[in-house]
């Protein structure tokens, strides 16, 4: 097969998570982006994939297979094992509250591409600081559950080749802004740490429809200014060294210079110790030679700066059940107003189609390999470095017990010799009297 025919029937996937309180839109926005993806084929022709088990706070175990969570949760949290078909009915049917994550699975054709797509959509937080922790509990073992599936795969003799990449490559995080206080919540901040240690986080204002636009901006600058305060990493779409390349692009000033770098805060993987102390720029302009041309081209840059300046990304969700008609009579995804029709993907009303077009075409890849890159070795070094304590732990044990066993063999021994009339040597009898204090196993 040529190689022209392999890059063909390249399949590439893309997993995609929805989180936030509820009643924000999330499931609303999944079948608005629905709308505009171009299927490859029928309902029901994409099998389930593994990672298809419920969601729940248990752990999972990647010696042989991964464990996947318990069937039931305190918070009815759990996800419906279906494929395509019942993804397209979920996609198009009656909008209903979602009471179980669902794993919304469609084969798509994006820029030529084939992608697996795969949309989960989670129930939203609601309730007590309890309650809400227990959600986001069960929401971190479903990502760690994906990693373990990883992990196990890497542990086979034999690998598969054909096996499916679980692991969830972007959390669009939706914020509440009816709060009288801009920015992030308490309950926001506290989700939002946890989270952005295992998947990438992209933060949208949903109901934008709401917002003026000094709203928008106010909110926007409120919820990067809590994010930075509490060390939260959002995906950065310009990292500050592409923000730095930029600038000497542009002819940018000094000034300008730290300005950007403020505005773009560093994500993972980024060198950002040593580029705000001046440090490595020796070593930074050998990794830009290496580095592919494209990623360097100005226009691509440009695009990243705009990305990044939007973040977070107003949606609005299109009007169920209506057909919205814009001023040429030509159907769209949006919404009627007394004085006017808003277009869901018009980059004048929202942030829709520049989201889109991030997750779907210009930095999937990036979300993936970050992902793996980053994420999932994070969590395996954390994994494999917990394994390698507890082991030491039990061989620990082992030895104290060990210790403890012969010690007590030897007092009664000691004991029955004084019984018979005998009598103990100087050392036998400093041995004795030390015989509480267990020596451990690294004293000889």
């Amino acid at each position: 097969m040529s190689y022209s025919m392999r890059r063909k029937n390249l399949v590439s996937e893309l997993n995609l998570m929805v989180a936030g309180y509820s009643g924000l839109g999330k499931t609303s926005f999944i079948r608005t982006l629905f709308g505009t993806l171009k299927l490859r084929s029928g309902p029901g022709s994409l099998k389930n994939k593994a990672s298809a088990a419920q969601m729940a706070s248990g752990t999972s175990t990647p010696t042989t297979e991964p464990t996947s969570p318990s069937a039931t949760t305190s918070g009815g949290l759990g996800t419906k094992a279906n494929g395509t078909k019942d993804s397209v009915g979920y996609a198009t049917g009656e909008l209903e509250r979602t009471l179980n994550s669902f794993e919304a699975l469609f084969e798509i054709e994006e820029s030529a591409e084939k992608i697996n797509l795969t949309l989960v959509d989670t129930p939203g937080f609601l309730g007590s600081d309890e309650v809400v922790d227990a959600h986001c509990d069960e929401i971190i073992a479903y990502l760690e559950y994906q990693f373990d599936l990883t992990l196990a795969e890497e542990r086979k003799v034999r690998r598969n080749p054909k096996a499916t990449d679980n692991q969830i490559h972007a959390c669009l995080y939706f914020i509440d802004h009816s709060s009288t206080r801009p920015g992030l919540s308490a309950a926001d901040i506290r989700i939002l740490q946890r989270l952005g240690t295992r998947v990438n986080l992209i933060p949208v204002l949903s109901r934008a429809d709401t917002l003026t636009r000094a709203q928008t901006k106010k909110l926007k600058q409120a919820i990067l200014k809590d994010a930075a305060l509490h060390q939260i990493q959002f995906f950065q779409f310009l990292s500050p060294k592409l923000a730095k390349k930029l600038l000497q692009q542009q002819g940018g000033t000094e000034d300008h210079e730290q300005k950007k770098k403020r505005n773009s805060r560093p994500g993972p993987g980024d060198d950002e110790e040593a580029e705000e102390n001046g440090e490595g720029e020796e070593e930074e302009e050998e990794d830009d030679e290496d580095e592919d041309e494209d990623e360097w081209d100005p226009e691509t840059l440009e695009e990243k700066a705009h990305l990044q300046s939007l973040a977070p990304f107003t949606v609005i969700a299109k009007e169920e059940d209506v057909e919205i008609k814009d001023k040429q009579g030509k159907p769209v995804q949006g919404r009627e107003f007394p004085w006017g029709v808003l277009n869901c993907f018009d980059s004048d009303h929202c942030d829709l189609s520049s989201l889109r077009s991030a997750l779907l075409s210009s930095h999937r890849q990036e979300l993936k390999e970050i992902t793996f890159g980053y994420f999932y070795e994070k969590y395996r070094t954390e994994k494999l470095l917990a394994r390698t304590k507890s082991q030491h732990l039990q061989f620990q044990q082992q030895q104290l017990q060990s210790a403890g066993s012969t010690a007590s063999l030897n007092n009664n021994n000691k004991t029955a010799l004084l019984k018979n009339g005998g009598t103990l040597t100087p050392k036998e009898s400093m041995l004795s009297v030390g015989s509480g204090s267990i020596v451990g196993p690294w004293e000889e």
